[in-house]
């Protein structure tokens, strides 16, 4: 399992709005491309920043070679949505991570 870690600086003015576009629009045309099983979509609280804050999306995908399909075929219409929406006050940071193990507790 990979998970395709997305953090955005949003700047605060703009944090409502851009939360409903996240919800309404992101996640659903997410959804719609079908490569992700799962999506969680998190504030981070630790760092306070005096300029706006951060958020996280991180998608699950079942391999490797399933993140490298999105991103030949679907990352740059979904970078160009956020920048056409919100230009450079929502700022993206990109991980992959592989999940080793996970435990329920």
């Amino acid at each position: 399992m990979i998970i395709y870690s997305e953090s955005f600086h949003v700047e605060y003015p703009l944090e409502k709005e851009w939360i409903d576009w996240v919800k309404n629009t992101l996640i659903p045309e997410m959804y719609e491309i079908q490569i992700f099983t799962k999506v969680i979509f998190s504030k981070v609280i630790s760092h306070p920043d005096e300029s706006g804050c951060t958020y996280s999306l991180q998608y699950y995908a079942a391999n490797k070679k399933v993140l490298e399909d999105f991103y030949k075929n679907h990352s740059d219409r979904f970078a160009q949505l956020l920048f056409h929406k919100f230009g450079t006050r929502v700022l993206p940071f990109k991980t992959e991570l592989e999940l080793i193990e996970s435990f329920e507790f």
